[in-house]
């Protein structure tokens, strides 16, 4: 397959093209119908764009807060109302939109390009197209969406300079880096994981790599060092003064609220029962075998077979990790969120859109798991696949296969609450767009 994002597989290709369209469109549909509701950060987003656009950025006697709480990209964004005439708000919203649409195709075609199978990466598509917070989010004036999308061309760059190492990539890499850092001061964890990762990376001397790491970490930062500098010339604060109202959270509190919220994201309220805990014991089992995947380099040759592809070892060992940065940022992120948050915000670390810049990188990672599991599964199922000249014959093995049968059920378990959860979002979404309900619309 051709590298790049759009490959041999035009049909599908177009297929993913459509469904961030149609995501885009709901968005546009939506915030028309029901308007942006603002309130809180909005406002000073909107403060700071009125600042910028005044020319007050050095001014000392600027109210406190205004230009200091958060960096600069998304207000400097939100200043293009001045050249078209329209609402610092307006602009917003079309911001968000383009942003949501185009997470759900750089996600989309990042996953085309590194796994085979089709119907994972559209199922990965719709997931993040109907996802109950990405949805939420990107129909208020928040910053968030657009993080998301520097955040995820900064790692899909890391990628591909980590496996490749094209000079390219690093560029591209240290650039959204640093546009990540400039639109939310917690995108340093962008930062720290590629610093980390070139670090750890092998194949390359401990020199060359600390010199790497080094200039992508000052290059990345020194936008943003250069704002927090301003911030303590103009208000002597690098980020703004602590909050009155922090929650001072204790960090068994943050985990429990995050285990409820991960199953909010998951199952969307939906009362399962004892599918509930099948859905766990699959997770933990998937968590067992991507650890392992992770751990072991050991590839076994599939049979001739013309269910799968036929090519996995190749397929496996043409990346090294593919979903490393994405997997690293989604634990690094959170391990700031919950150490940071609870002393520097009113809102608890797990609020909905704290937690939100994890969700397609997770999704994207059990994606990849998934595929790696659907095969290392049929590898050990004792089921062979094979294709004639004039049929297909299915044979079964009983002394290898009970074990992944249960695989397969728990498998086929999880599956079915993603679809289930899937259609009911959309069954939801047309309701509140054909019949106007506002409180529909808060979900």
């Amino acid at each position: 397959m051709k590298a790049g994002f759009v490959s041999a597989r035009s049909g599908s290709s177009v297929a993913l093209g459509f469904i961030a369209f149609l995501g885009a469109a709901h968005i546009l549909v939506r915030t028309s119908m029901y308007r942006v509701d603002y309130h809180g950060d909005p406002v000073s987003y909107i403060a700071d764009t009125e600042a910028l656009v005044s020319g007050r950025v050095f001014e000392k006697t600027i109210s406190e807060g205004v230009l200091v709480y958060f960096p600069p990209l998304f207000a400097t964004v939100l200043s293009l109302y001045r050249l078209l005439g329209v609402e610092p708000s307006d602009i917003g919203r079309y911001v968000n939109i383009a942003s949501f649409g185009l997470i759900i195709l750089v996600a989309s075609y990042w996953l085309q390009r590194s796994i085979k199978f089709s119907f994972i990466t559209i199922g990965a598509a719709v997931t993040i197209a109907v996802s109950y917070p990405l949805v939420r989010v990107s129909s208020q004036l928040f910053s968030e969406p657009l993080f998301i999308l520097m955040t995820l061309l900064a790692l899909i760059n890391m990628e591909s300079f980590l496996n490749g190492g094209k000079i390219k990539s690093g560029l591209f890499m240290t650039i959204f880096s640093a546009l990540t850092f400039l639109t939310r001061y917690i995108g340093v964890t962008v930062i720290f994981v590629g610093a980390l990762l070139i670090l750890t990376h092998r194949g390359h001397p401990p020199r060359f790599k600390w010199r790497q790491a080094a200039f992508y970490s000052i290059v990345s930062s020194l936008p943003t060092a250069l704002w927090m500098t301003r911030n303590w010339i103009t208000n002597e604060t690098l980020t703004g003064r602590q909050s009155e109202c922090v929650t001072n959270q204790s960090l068994w509190d943050t985990l429990s609220q995050f285990g409820d919220q991960s199953r909010l994201w998951i199952t969307a309220s939906l009362d399962l029962g004892w599918l509930d805990i099948c859905l766990w014991v699959a997770i933990a089992l998937a968590g067992f075998e991507a650890v392992k995947a992770l751990l072991s380099d050991r590839c076994k040759p599939l049979k001739r077979i013309s269910l799968f592809p036929k090519d996995q070892c190749s397929i496996r060992h043409k990346k090294e990790r593919p979903v490393l940065p994405f997997a690293a940022f989604t634990i690094a992120y959170l391990v700031v969120l919950f150490i940071i948050a609870p002393y520097t915000t009113c809102e608890p670390p797990t609020a909905l859109r704290y937690l939100l810049p994890i969700y397609v990188p997770a999704v994207m990672t059990a994606a990849v798991w998934l595929e790696r599991f659907l095969l290392k599964t049929y590898q050990n199922s004792g089921v062979s696949v094979l294709r004639s000249s004039e049929s297909w014959d299915l044979s079964y093995n009983k002394t290898s296969g009970p074990l992944a049968t249960i695989r397969w059920i728990i498998m086929g378990l999880i599956l079915t609450i993603i679809l289930t959860n899937i259609t009911r979002n959309i069954a939801l979404y047309i309701d509140i767009l054909t019949t106007y309900d506002p409180y529909g619309y808060q979900f």
